[in-house]
């Protein structure tokens, strides 16, 4: 058998141009590539970046909204309890005893609503004929508390068989003329 010969170098001296220009286009693409991602990249932390202070604005804005809204809010809480406070510190007790003291045997009296800014009661009663209903417009009139009692409305109930009149008045108070000496309001 014959011998072998293999000649792993290349002894020839000639340059495989091909291979190099495949190489040198290669290297072209990849330094291209490089640059093109770490543009990219600069540009995705710069859009995180504006993205990131596009949230922060846009929560500090919500934020005011809602502190806005809450001084709002807070604002009608203190106008009530202010409102509530006022309506407390009225001589109610002395009021109402005034109230009482036009007490009728044929009168009933079914509601008392009152303004308290403007001073005012509104009572709603019934009554077992006019006469009683006109007697206690004067009786409450009568009260040296109250002042201007006017009759708001009156009607008689057909519908009950012994037709009483159901009233609506409207009476002031005075509240400096309500608290009287070692009272307090």
């Amino acid at each position: 058998m014959r011998a072998l010969e293999l000649d792993f170098r290349r002894g020839h001296g000639k340059t495989p141009w091909p291979g190099l220009a495949l190489l040198t286009c290669a290297l072209a693409v990849a330094i291209t590539t490089g640059v093109h991602y770490q543009q990219l990249v600069a540009a995705s932390e710069q859009a995180q970046a504006s993205l990131a202070q596009t949230g922060a604005a846009v929560r500090r804005q919500a934020a005011a909204k809602s502190i806005e809204v809450d001084h709002a809010q807070f604002d009608r809480d203190m106008r009530r309890a202010r409102d509530a406070a006022a309506a407390l510190k009225q001589p109610w007790s002395e009021l109402f005893f005034n109230v009482e003291a036009a007490n009728l045997p044929h009168v009933a009296l079914l509601s008392i609503d009152s303004d308290s800014d403007k001073h005012q009661l509104k009572i709603a009663a019934e009554a077992k004929d006019l006469q009683s209903m006109l007697d206690y417009v004067r009786a409450l009139s009568a009260q040296p508390k109250l002042a201007n009692t006017y009759l708001l409305s009156h009607r008689v109930q057909q519908q009950d068989p012994q037709h009483p009149v159901r009233f609506v008045l409207t009476a002031r108070w005075d509240a400096t003329r309500l608290l009287t000496p070692g009272v307090a309001p």
